[in-house]
């Protein structure tokens, strides 16, 4: 990185090459799993971006965002880097980085992504499903927040004596086995009663998705690359 800032045009202050090499240092210096999401906090700050800019909201609403009666099918997982407020990503990014980095460590960087984008789709999926039961809430739907649960949900199963404060009861300390299933709960009686605060049935299927998942989904993954490894070695 060093040679590479040298090699920059010499009007670039040397105050911005400093910085540029300070920024590239820690990076180098994180986890593998932790880049990897902090990639994926930059992808949804793009989109983000992009949902910015007036021009572009034909196309944001039409690709970036879930509408059970549109019949698209893959914006199930594009919606799930889309947040149209600045409340709404900031929030999922920070609990996205405050979970989302120990679990990533855990599992690889790869095998987190896998586990990322299928928590968004799975999550996507139940809304999807589970909305017409109620006609009124058949409502275009975006945002992390379902696969956001899916990876607290695989944090409770690895770590399940963490300790967590939530926003709202900051000086009330528990342990994630204690936060998280209120948590659903709570969606879980949103989800019954019709409440249209936030998209419960998605927050549940991301969440439910994360703890089955870590309980029997990794095996089946570990399986797997094992699986490729041995093919590979037999062509080789």
């Amino acid at each position: 990185m060093i040679r590479r800032v040298a090699r920059l045009p010499e009007w670039v202050p040397n105050e911005l090459k400093r910085t540029i090499v300070a920024l590239s240092d820690k990076w180098y210096q994180l986890s593998r799993g932790t880049q990897c999401v902090y990639a994926i906090v930059g992808l949804n700050a793009v989109v983000f971006g992009m949902w910015q800019v007036p021009r572009l909201l034909p196309f944001m609403i039409r690709r970036f965002l879930h509408d059970p009666r549109s019949g698209l099918s893959y914006t199930m997982l594009t919606s799930t880097f889309s947040h149209r407020e600045i409340w709404h990503f900031m929030f999922n990014s920070i609990a996205l980085v405050s979970f989302g980095s120990s679990v990533a460590d855990v599992m690889s960087a790869e095998h987190f992504t896998a586990f990322y984008l299928s928590a968004g789709v799975w999550s996507s999926l139940a809304s999807h499903l589970l909305a017409p039961l109620r006609p009124a809430l058949i409502l275009p739907s975006l945002g992390a927040s379902g696969a956001v649960y899916g990876v607290v949900g695989a944090t409770m199963m690895m770590f399940p004596r963490a300790q967590i404060a939530l926003i709202f009861l900051p000086f009330i300390p528990m342990t994630i086995s204690q936060a998280f299933p209120a948590l659903l709960a709570y969606d879980f009686v949103g989800a019954v009663l019709g409440w249209k605060t936030f998209n419960h049935i998605a927050h549940l299927g991301g969440g439910l998705y994360g703890i089955a998942y870590t309980e029997w989904g990794i095996e089946y993954w570990n399986k797997l690359v094992r699986e490729i490894r041995r093919r590979r070695q037999e062509k080789s």
